[in-house]
């Protein structure tokens, strides 16, 4: 990886024609060779890939991370799915416009996003990289089956993200104060429409091979959420040889930073 100081984290807002207003974190590189755009997971938020957009904006990559509709400092009336995250991702891009390459990456449940971003245009994106996701849902395993019955009852999703994480056998790495203000933000409706596509959506691998474009996938040596050999078999199908980050779980950009920020850029420089 490039040395170089660290560059500014920025805040920036897009509206969209529905009246979504995506908040985003940005980081620009004085010399820009690509763009990338990084989606979060379930309960998740922009400020999950704090930890790499410098790292790549130091490689020469604009670097956008939004809050995906309904979550956090993004706002929406609605309505929330797979295909409308998909289809506000689509809309960012063309906002904010760009005659260079660009980057999808997806890690989670933003895998799944990116996936169906990638199916409805595929000439948008010169790669899209998974990273501790899969081809497709993982039905009802008890997680995610905890989470949607919680929503059904009303419960707070502060709550419902802590037994969330216990059934997983995680410790939340952010502060306390910061998730429950993510968390009080957040529309329970989105998070509603995030369990419903992570249960329920088909395995799409042979689709997304069909795109032409060129997929990349990444997953920590200990990741359980999607299993290791789901995720291997998917990267067999979509022609990818996967990079494993050793000492990393579900989310390596927090684990492991700049390892994961120099396998993303080694991803996009394949194209170069």
């Amino acid at each position: 990886m490039t040395e170089r100081p660290d560059l500014p984290i920025e805040t920036a807002v897009v509206d969209l024609d529905d009246g979504t207003s995506l908040a985003l974190h940005t980081c620009s590189p004085d010399d820009e060779r690509g763009v990338v755009v990084l989606l979060h997971g379930i309960f998740g938020s922009k400020e999950d890939f704090d930890t790499v957009l410098p790292a790549l904006a130091a490689e020469g990559f604009t670097c956008c991370a939004p809050d995906l509709r309904g979550c956090f400092e993004s706002t929406s009336p609605g309505p929330y799915s797979l295909e409308v995250f998909a289809e506000d991702v689509t809309a960012l891009v063309a906002e904010i416009g760009s005659d260079i390459p660009v980057h999808l990456v997806g890690q989670g449940f933003g895998g799944l996003v990116a996936e169906e971003a990638a199916l409805a245009e595929p000439d948008f994106w010169d790669s899209v990289t998974l990273v501790s996701s899969g081809p497709g849902g993982l039905g009802r395993t008890r997680p995610l089956g905890f989470v949607e019955d919680a929503l059904a009852e009303g419960r707070p999703l502060v709550e419902i993200h802590r037994g969330f994480l216990t059934l997983l056998g995680l410790v939340e790495e952010h502060p306390a104060a910061f998730i429950e203000e993510r968390l009080s933000r957040t529309d329970p409706r989105a998070v509603t429409a995030m369990v419903h596509a992570a249960e329920h959506t088909p395995d799409r691998s042979a689709q997304l091979c069909a795109t032409g474009i060129d997929f990349h996938v990444v997953y920590g040596e200990h990741a359980d959420t999607w299993p290791v050999a789901a995720q291997v078999a998917m990267a067999r199908k979509l022609g990818a040889d996967p990079v494993v980050l050793k000492g990393c779980s579900d989310h390596p950009a927090e684990d492991r930073p700049e390892a994961t920020a120099h396998a993303l850029v080694q991803n996009f420089l394949e194209l170069d």
